[in-house]
């Protein structure tokens, strides 16, 4: 590599690993931070037009929000048909430089859509900790990436990788944080409208949450929302995530087996 791609990419690891930390905070939104500080630096790398980014959920290709309409389109294609080389690299097949995607005929459909856009190759960068592949990038180009731009999109992978294993870990405080804080207040509604205890409180949101087979947090946020503001969902309508319709509030109630003594003394 010649000394002036040397110092270039030693600049551009240097700017993106103080980008990647920089935006790393505990909150809902690091995820997305972070995802666009690794598109930022991806798209430094020499002869690269557009840069996609996806996570690797449970094998498969989730193709991230972005402003870039060529990357919207290519990218959301290789996820809804499932066939695309990022798709094959979150499949754990390893980074794949594709200089001509019309030369490989399983991409026919992906090659089209990217011809109508000037196109031609794309080298899907995977993001791999020690437990698989986090991640990809995508990185599209009009020509092809030369030697020297794979060494540099190589290079970056692991800061890449790094920044988004740290997001993910922190976004995880950040909603267990949240859960936490929710279950307390759902148990604090229970508390004074039913005059149970800590623990009977608790238990009611349990059974609330087995008997209708969503989430713990889930049943406390609609207790939370319905007390605080008087709305909460449709309880004849099925969840965004396929599960049963949300217990309508009187309906958490202790039961025989849960039933505490209240502030007042009376059993309910």
């Amino acid at each position: 590599m010649a000394g002036e791609d040397v110092e270039r990419h030693a600049e551009v690891l240097a700017r993106s690993a103080a980008d990647m930390t920089g935006v790393l905070s505990v909150d809902a939104d690091v995820l997305e931070r972070t995802s666009r500080s690794i598109v930022r630096a991806a798209a430094c790398v020499a002869d690269v037009d557009h840069v996609g980014f996806a996570l690797a959920l449970r094998g498969q290709f989730v193709a991230q929000p972005t402003t870039d309409p060529v990357v919207e389109e290519l990218d959301g294609l290789q996820a809804s048909s499932g066939a695309g080389p990022g798709v094959e690299v979150v499949r754990g097949s390893g980074t794949l430089d594709v200089p001509d995607l019309a030369a490989v005929p399983r991409y026919a459909g992906l090659a089209e859509a990217a011809a109508r856009h000037g196109v031609r190759g794309v080298l899907a960068v995977a993001l791999t900790a020690h437990d698989g592949v986090l991640g990809v990038l995508t990185l599209y180009t009009r020509s092809t990436i030369g030697a020297a731009g794979r060494a540099l999109a190589d290079a970056l992978a692991p800061q890449a990788t790094v920044a988004l294993f740290g997001a993910q870990r922190i976004a995880g405080l950040a909603r267990a944080v949240t859960s936490r804080d929710v279950i307390g207040q759902a148990k604090g509604v229970l508390m004074h409208r039913d005059g149970v205890d800590d623990e009977t409180a608790f238990g009611m949101l349990v059974e609330a949450s087995q008997t209708t087979n969503i989430k713990l947090v889930d049943v406390a946020a609609w207790l939370v929302a319905q007390a605080t503001t008087g709305t909460a969902p449709d309880t004849d309508t099925a969840t965004t995530d396929g599960a049963p319709p949300l217990p309508a509030p009187d309906r958490v109630r202790p039961t025989q087996a849960r039933q505490g003594t209240g502030r007042g003394g009376t059993r309910r």
